[in-house]
């Protein structure tokens, strides 16, 4: 608040204000605080702006990355759900190669001859015999 027109008055004022001489000729502020509040409105205004527009922001790349992640696990979910119906599938060939009709149908198994007199070994005689 300094007056740069008339640097006496100036200095008289700031000597006015160091030894609370109070002297209403002279002025102790060169611009009202009117305009003070104004700067410090605009200056609010813009802080409150900047700060929603950096919140709106934050909160688009959240949701954005939100949303892509959703959209992988969805497509993780899927081919999961694909690879257990595969597998369902699989099991089912199995199962049908190894059912007893199969088998039996089998022409090397239709070959085979069933034994007469089935000889059957203990564990504690010999394996080998005449």
């Amino acid at each position: 608040m300094i007056n740069l027109i008339n640097p006496i008055q100036t200095h008289k004022s700031m000597a006015a204000v160091l030894t609370l001489d109070y002297n209403p000729s002279i002025p102790l502020r060169s611009k009202p605080l009117s305009y003070k509040v104004e700067a410090g409105k605009n200056a609010l205004v813009f802080v409150i702006i900047t700060l929603v527009t950096l919140i709106s922001l934050a909160y688009l790349a959240n949701a954005n990355r939100n949303a892509t992640k959703g959209y992988a696990l969805k497509n993780l979910e899927l081919k999961r759900t694909n690879l257990l119906t595969e597998n369902e599938v699989w099991d089912m060939e199995i199962a049908k190669v190894q059912a007893l009709e199969n088998i039996q149908k089998d022409p090397q198994i239709q070959k085979m001859v069933k034994a007469n007199e089935p000889m059957f070994v203990r564990g504690d005689t010999a394996i080998a015999a005449k």
